[in-house]
C-alpha cells in the first residue's frame, strides 16, 4: 500500500492592518472568484475553494474546478475537503472538553494514562504529559514521512478495531526509547494519536465518536466525516489526487490509498465543508472574547498559549510584543489534498483555503491566493517587504 503521511505545520504569519467589512461583499466575492479561477488555471489544479469570514459573517466564498480530474462534475461551495493536520485543533478542543468534564487532565502523565503497561514504558516517557503530546514536545517520533510508515503499519494491520489499533500504537511506541528529549519541539503525529488513545481509554468511545459528540454536535457541524469524502460509485464529492508520470490521477475514496490509515485520525483525517469548518474556526475566535460555545475561556487560553516554537495545542500562534493574540494558523495535507486556516482575532477575520491536490503546485497556489488577499484586504505580512 502506498500512503502519504500528513505533512507538518507550515506557519505563515499574517496580521490585519486595514479596515474590514463585516457582511457579504459583492466586490470581494467577485475578486475571490476571479482569483481562484486564475490560480486554478495557472497551476493546473483540479479544484480550489476558499471562504472569508469577517465579524461572524461570510464576506466571500467560492469553489472552482472539478471534483475529479478527467470528469465533468464541478465542485461546489458545499463540498467537503480533507483538511489533514488542521484537524489537530479539533482533537485539542475535544481533549479540552474532556478536561472540563473531569474525564482527564492536561497534566496527566503517560504513566497515569496507561497504568497497564506503565512499568514497561520507557522511563523517559512516564512523566510526559498530555500537554506535551498536543504541543509536539513529548520526544516522540514524527511519523510524518513514508519511511516511518512500515513499522507503524506492522502494529495496526493485525488489528481490525481502530480504537484497539491506537491503544496498540501507544504501547508499541511508548515502550521504545524516545526519538528526542521531552520538552524539545519536534512535530509528531504520534503525539496526537496517543492523546486520542488516552481519550478513548478514559471514555470507552472511539475518537471519531467523541469528535462527533463533543465537537461537531455542539457546533451544529453536519457536513463532515473522516477519511476521503464521497462514494466510489459516483463522483459526489471532490477526490484527492496523486501524480503519475506528470499527470494528475483522481483517487477512489473507497481505496485504502486515498488517505492515511484511520488510526491516524486524531492527527488528521477529518473531511469537512468550508461552511462547517468556519463554524469551528469561529468558535475558536469567539473563545478569545469569552463567547465560545465549546469551552470555558480558560480552556481557549490553554489551547492558544504557545508551548514551544510558536506552537500551542493544535495551533500555530503569533502574538505581538504585548502578548496580544494576532494569529491562529495551521496547514494540513495527507499528500493528496491541502488545506489552510488563518484566524485573525484582532480583526475578527477567518480565511480558509483548500484544494484537492497535495503537490507543489497546490502549495504554491495557496501561497499565491494568500498574497492576493493580503493585497486586496490591506494585510501586512511581518518580516516581508
Amino acid at each position: 500500500m502506498k500512503t502519504k503521511l500528513i505533512l507538518a505545520l507550515m506557519l505563515w504569519p499574517i496580521l490585519l492592518a486595514g479596515a474590514a467589512r463585516a457582511q457579504a461583499d459583492p466586490e470581494l466575492q467577485s475578486f475571490l472568484l476571479q482569483t481562484l479561477q486564475e490560480t486554478r488555471d495557472g497551476k493546473h489544479l483540479p479544484a480550489i475553494a476558499a471562504l472569508i469570514q469577517i465579524d461572524g459573517k461570510v464576506a466571500a466564498e467560492a469553489a472552482v474546478g472539478v471534483r475529479a480530474e478527467g470528469h465533468a462534475e464541478a465542485v461546489t461551495v458545499r463540498d467537503r475537503w480533507h483538511i489533514g493536520s488542521d484537524g489537530k485543533a479539533f482533537t485539542s478542543a475535544l481533549i479540552a472538553r474532556l478536561v472540563e468534564q473531569g474525564v482527564m487532565s492536561f497534566d496527566d502523565t503517560l504513566a497515569k494514562a496507561f497504568p497497564s503497561f506503565a512499568e514497561k514504558m520507557d522511563p523517559k516517557y512516564r512523566s510526559v504529559t498530555v500537554t506535551q503530546l498536543l504541543s509536539h514536545t513529548a520526544g516522540l517520533p514524527q511519523l510524518t514521512d513514508d519511511k516511518e510508515l512500515p513499522p507503524f503499519m506492522a502494529v495496526i494491520e493485525p488489528i481490525r478495531d481502530v480504537k484497539a489499533q491506537r491503544a496498540a500504537i501507544a504501547r508499541k511506541y511508548l515502550t521504545m526509547p524516545p526519538a528526542g528529549k521531552a520538552g524539545d519541539f519536534s512535530y509528531s503525529n504520534l503525539g496526537f494519536i496517543i492523546a486520542g488513545a488516552i481519550a478513548e481509554a478514559r471514555t470507552g468511545k472511539a475518537w471519531e465518536t467523541l469528535i462527533r459528540e463533543q465537537v461537531f454536535g455542539p457546533l451544529d457541524i453536519g457536513n463532515a466525516g473522516f477519511g476521503a469524502p464521497g462514494l466510489s460509485s459516483r463522483i459526489d464529492q471532490p477526490r484527492g489526487h496523486t501524480e503519475s508520470k506528470g499527470t494528475l490521477v483522481a483517487l477512489d475514496p473507497g481505496s485504502a490509498d486515498a488517505d492515511n490509515p484511520a488510526a491516524l485520525g486524531p492527527a488528521g483525517t477529518i473531511s469537512i465543508s468550508l461552511q462547517d469548518w468556519v463554524r469551528f474556526a469561529q468558535d475558536q475566535l469567539d473563545g478569545e472574547s469569552g463567547q465560545g460555545k465549546l469551552l470555558k475561556p480558560a480552556s481557549y487560553q490553554k489551547l492558544h498559549t504557545v508551548v514551544s516554537h510558536n506552537y500551542a495545542l493544535g495551533w500555530g500562534v503569533l502574538r505581538d510584543s504585548h502578548g496580544t493574540l494576532q494569529l491562529l494558523t495551521h496547514t494540513g495535507s495527507n499528500g493528496y489534498w491541502l488545506a489552510d486556516v488563518r484566524i485573525l482575532p484582532q480583526r475578527k477575520m477567518i480565511i480558509l483555503i483548500a484544494t484537492n491536490v497535495g503537490n507543489e503546485a497546490g502549495s504554491q497556489a495557496i501561497k499565491d491566493i494568500r498574497k492576493s488577499l493580503k493585497d486586496r484586504l490591506k494585510l501586512l505580512v511581518p518580516g516581508t517587504p
